[in-house]
């Protein structure tokens, strides 16, 4: 199992390590606008030594530009920063011919804004390290989210050293558990999921209550 939280926030880094679960940290041009951030090498460098600093085990931030040879310079310039971190690149046509050469120079690839089962034979084809469909995006555009997502599940159980599916784009926990249960093991969490995860008001009520019988 693996996850992420979705900002470029060191403060939401430490806060979830504390709790032992997170894997990783996601970024993209939104998260880093909405959270106040340039979208540059300068703010990369910073995102970097945080990440070091909290022990982050990935950071993943992704490559900009319009065209394929943008993407390539700025996935190259953003993969030296670390060994620990994955580009990650959309999944255009520009994107994907970014992500051939980046593949081949040996960088770490995240294949991000899925939103067909098909793209996965290009994530298994080009050995992607991560392909993230957006789930919830994909129920608000009417779309079979679950069959979509099933699929994907179906073709990495069948090809060897096939990306992990990193899910994103999950607008609750009941989606998450749902998605869990389904064999889904990667995902990429808002600050505010995250802040539910493993919690339960009958587990609270239970720990205050042994603690009340132990005082008593």
């Amino acid at each position: 199992m693996r996850i992420f939280v979705d900002s470029s926030d060191p403060t939401n880094w430490q806060r979830f390590q504390r709790a032992g679960w997170i894997f990783g940290a996601t970024t993209n041009p939104l998260i880093l606008k909405r959270e106040g951030r340039n979208c540059n090498l300068k703010t990369y460098k910073e995102l970097v030594s945080a990440a070091k600093a909290v022990g982050l085990s990935e950071l993943q931030i992704q490559a900009t530009g319009s065209s394929a040879a943008e993407l390539i310079q700025s996935g190259t310039e953003i993969a030296a920063l670390w060994d620990l971190i994955v580009v990650k690149v959309p999944l255009s046509k520009q994107g994907l011919e970014a992500a051939h050469t980046l593949i081949e120079e040996d960088v770490r690839i995240t294949l991000t804004a899925a939103y067909a089962a098909h793209q996965m034979i290009a994530a298994i084809a080009l050995g992607a390290d991560y392909i993230a469909p957006y789930y919830g995006r994909l129920l608000e555009a009417d779309k079979d989210a679950d069959q979509i997502l099933q699929n994907m599940l179906n073709m990495q159980l069948d090809n060897l050293n096939s990306p992990r599916i990193l899910v994103a784009s999950i607008r609750s926990i009941e989606q998450l558990e749902q998605l869990a249960a389904c064999g889904h093991n990667t995902f990429s969490l808002s600050p505010e999921i995250a802040e539910q995860l493993a919690l339960n008001a009958m587990s609270d009520k239970a720990a205050e209550d042994f603690e009340k019988a132990r005082l008593s």
